[in-house]
């Protein structure tokens, strides 16, 4: 019987061996939720109610999406009465509009003898606006007004225009009719007055559309919960009780919902409107910025694709396809689809501001001040273009230059949330956290169910009672309830790396780096994102360095190897300090990975021999969305190994000098596809070839292919068996024989290790415990047994490096720290064991209070 139970484990086959991530550490056991509408591009035929006249059909048929059909039934309608020709009129222009036919929608609108209908001038109103003819759509729905005073939906779509020029007192103006006397829809709607419009689901909506916008203008939802659930109601009241096939006002909720950060709200109802009306541009439109949110960029370019199956000249299409390409990091090649929009709309708002924020992207600074004046003799106070270029900029960690866009947006909308939100979550990732609470504060008051400004703002409240450790160059913020052993270790071993890393990267933060350590992993992602989940412990945004608290609990992640966390989260600090946070996203990771100065994790090595054997390595200019959009549960460990070992080769092909040079370039804004030929002289694909090459040689000794992997399970059998009837010697050589084989393998030097034990050959034991230890991420035990063995042998000082390790993995492990104690006191350091004694008893005190 093996009488050390460690060992007992190890020859058993049962220790269990945590993911070797060597980086920010990822479950992707967890579901990421994106979103994929899967639309069906042919409509099955409707089944229409027996009385249905045609020109019911092609109302319905309009209105489920089947546009051509509509037409075509339309053409069949003979002898209509004059109301029935402004209705159908009214299906026409909708229908050649949702197809991008403006003109001749314009044409079934402005017919003579419709032109005059209430509802045809509200559709004509909306196709010119859509078209950027504002001051067209203003004089018609004027017109309007003075013949039809009380006319819902001509007092909003006025509103609704003047907004879209600019005009923002006006459009307050004509919002405010709808709490006027004598309308007082918000008064009469709480007290459940039946007025008639209240029976139609389309006023309705319309109400609750003009009262978001007047409350939104006026601030009136400041501090005023009862506000936001109320007007909500009249967008569930419409789909829910008034006509539950009314779409339109699923539209209008799911747009409330976006505007409040609500997104998993926002997206039920949006399945509900293509559920009903698979081709509405408008619900595909959200839907397309949703699953941009996701950087779910491939289901992006599939709405957009549906949207142009309908429309092939959209404007929004266009304009989405813009901001797909600057979210995956693409300005360039973001320029043309807005040009597109412009060279038919040349006052384009939205896309003017985007061009603006190519420019600042591209570090164009005359060309986006041009672009801003020309939005500016538009639209004198505009808002929305500084908005896109803060965004954009925020978005590549541009942090100065991103504040100054946000607050001209928030100076001239002051009512505007978005601005708001984005400036305090600027301040919160850039670590000016007063003025991040100054900022979101004035965001919740005006929207208080807003989620992630709430969020964070729970967050912020909760860091106030944080205790912090300042030393030369960082500040370590922590629980001290939770989390009193944290400033024991963290802002030594931080000092310790400080120099290391950041001459690696010649290259020093001007600024002290913030170590923020939450108590739980919601908080930690909420700091990081906004959002209660992030498959991660550790995340750097800059200055900010964000750690989940490693240690055991139902709210946390469980124990990690805090300091390599910690090194490698550092380099990133520093990276990004080096390119003014131009760095790409996949090398700044591979760079992190490389400064840990650890082996390839166990974990990483089959799938890379697969990745190299069968050449699945991602292209480069895909790589930075492995990390971000993972399509397999591999993808994301599979980037940081593969970006890990570009970074090895280049550093081993082309010396240290590339690596700066590259960094350098970045920092320049030089595209990837220009910085590889410039320091390596090969373009991407034939850097990529040879790299290729250089990993087919990495993974040759692995001892994964066919002929090998025969032979390691037989072996394996055999030695198995050796073990199971005690014959040590020659159980030891045959795991030596299969070490020998698959050396990256951690199976044989786990059942070595043992065997060694067996046999008292203790210098071999700790030779395979180190292998063993120098890749364990998650667990101490490897670490704990090697400082016994050196304690056993009064070697003191291995003893203590190792008991610092165990520490390093498991900081609340008692028995590790008593390890340390005793290593302390025996090479007669007494700080370190005056340390020691305040955490065991720290220790001991949490023990207590967590059993009572």
């Amino acid at each position: 019987m093996v009488r050390n139970t460690f060992f007992a484990v190890l020859l058993s086959g049962l220790f269990w061996s945590a993911a070797g991530f060597g980086f920010d550490l990822v479950d992707d056991s967890v579901p990421m939720k994106w979103i994929n509408p899967l639309l069906p591009e042919d409509l099955p035929a409707l089944k229409y109610p027996a009385y249905f006249s045609d020109f019911d059909k092609a109302q319905a048929q309009e209105f489920s999406g089947r546009y051509k059909q509509s037409l075509f039934t339309l053409r069949r309608l003979k002898d209509l009465k004059p109301d029935q020709q402004a209705d159908a009129a009214l299906i026409k222009g909708q229908a050649l509009s949702a197809m991008g036919q403006w003109d001749e929608a314009i044409a079934a609108l402005s017919d003579a003898a419709v032109k005059d209908a209430p509802a045809v001038q509200i559709e004509r109103a909306q196709v010119l606006s859509r078209l950027g003819r504002n001051s067209e759509a203003l004089s018609l729905l004027r017109q309007h007004l003075q013949k039809y005073a009380d006319s819902i939906a001509g007092h909003y779509w006025l509103g609704y225009v003047l907004e879209q020029a600019g005009d923002i007192p006006a459009a307050r103006d004509q919002y405010a009719w709808f709490n006027n006397d004598p309308q007082k829809f918000l008064d009469k709607w709480t007290i459940h007055d039946r007025l008639p419009v209240f029976e139609r689901a389309e006023d309705v909506t319309i109400i609750g559309h003009a009262l978001d916008r007047w409350a939104t203008l006026t601030q009136q939802y400041r501090n005023n919960a009862n506000l936001d659930r109320t007007i909500l109601s009249f967008f569930v009241k419409a789909f829910d009780e008034i006509d539950r096939e009314y779409y339109p006002a699923r539209l209008a909720a799911a747009e409330y919902f976006l505007s409040h950060d609500q997104t998993e709200d926002a997206v039920e109802q949006i399945k509900a409107v293509l559920a009903a009306n698979p081709n509405n541009l408008d619900a595909l439109n959200l839907m397309g910025h949703v699953t941009l949110q996701q950087y779910d960029f491939d289901t992006t370019d599939q709405v957009i694709a549906l949207i142009r199956n309908e429309d092939r000249h959209s404007i929004e299409a266009d304009l989405l396809d813009a901001r797909n390409l600057m979210q995956q990091r693409r300005p360039q090649d973001a320029e043309a689809p807005i040009q597109k929009v412009l060279a038919r709309q040349p006052k384009n708002l939205e896309a003017m501001g985007l061009l603006a924020a190519v420019n600042a992207l591209e570090l164009k600074e005359d060309k986006v001040n041009d672009i801003l004046k020309q939005v500016e003799a538009i639209d004198p106070n505009n808002a929305s273009a500084y908005f896109e270029v803060g965004e954009q900029l925020d978005s590549m960690r541009q942090y100065p230059r991103a504040i100054a866009k946000y607050e001209v947006a928030v100076q001239r909308a002051p009512w505007w949330t978005a601005a708001l939100n984005g400036l305090g979550l600027l301040y919160t990732q850039s670590g000016d956290e007063q003025a991040a609470h100054k900022a979101l504060d004035r965001a919740h008051e005006l929207d208080p169910f807003n989620l992630r400004s709430t969020n964070y703002l729970k967050l912020l409240d909760k860091m106030d009672s944080y205790a912090k450790k300042e030393t030369d160059h960082f500040v370590v913020i922590y629980d001290p309830h939770t989390d009193p052993v944290i400033p024991e270790y963290f802002s030594d071993y931080l000092e310790s790396v400080q120099s290391q890393v950041c001459a690696a990267f010649n290259y020093t933060p001007t600024v002290k780096t913030y170590i923020e350590v939450f108590p739980t992993h919601e908080m930690f992602s909420v700091r990081t994102t906004g959002s209660t989940w992030l498959p991660t412990v550790g995340a750097s945004t800059g200055r900010i360095i964000a750690l989940v608290a490693p240690r055991v609990g139902k709210a946390t992640m469980g124990t990690f190897n805090w300091a390599r966390v910690l090194r490698h989260e550092y380099t990133h600090t520093v990276t990004l300090g080096a390119t003014d946070n131009r760095i790409s996203h996949w090398f700044t990771e591979g760079l992190a990975v490389y400064e840990e100065r650890a082996p390839v994790p166990w974990e990483w090595v089959p799938m890379l021999y697969r990745a190299v054997s069968k050449k699945e390595f991602f292209p480069l200019d895909k790589l930075t969305w492995a990390f971000v959009r993972p399509r397999r549960p591999i993808d994301r460990q599979l980037a940081y190994a593969e970006s890990f070992w570009i970074c090895t080769y280049v550093e081993q092909t082309y010396g240290h000098d590339a690596i700066l040079k590259m960094l350098d370039l970045m920092r320049h804004a030089d595209r990837q596809e220009d910085v590889f030929p410039k320091v390596t002289g090969k373009s991407i694909p034939q850097f990529m070839e040879e790299f290729q090459t250089w990993a087919e040689k990495q993974v040759s000794t692995w001892g994964y292919d066919d002929a090998t992997s025969k032979k390691y399970d037989e072996l394996r059998e055999k030695a198995e068996d050796l073990i199971k009837s005690r014959q040590w010697p020659e159980a030891t050589k045959a795991w030596e024989e299969i070490a020998k084989l698959r050396p990256v393998d951690p199976l044989p030097h786990q059942r070595l290790a043992a065997l060694y034990f067996m046999q008292k050959d203790r210098k071999s034991e700790i030779d395979q415990l180190e292998l063993l230890s120098r890749v364990e991420l998650r667990d101490n035990r490897y670490a704990k047994r090697i400082a016994r063995a050196y304690r056993d042998q009064e070697d003191w000082a291995n003893e203590y490096r190792y008991a610092l390790d165990s520490v390093y993995i498991n900081p609340y492990d008692l028995s590790a720290h008593e390890l340390l104690e005793e290593a302390s006191e025996k090479t007669h350091n007494e700080p370190n064991l005056e340390r020691e004694k305040r955490v065991i008893e720290e220790l001991t005190k949490l023990q207590a209070e967590q059993t009572d």
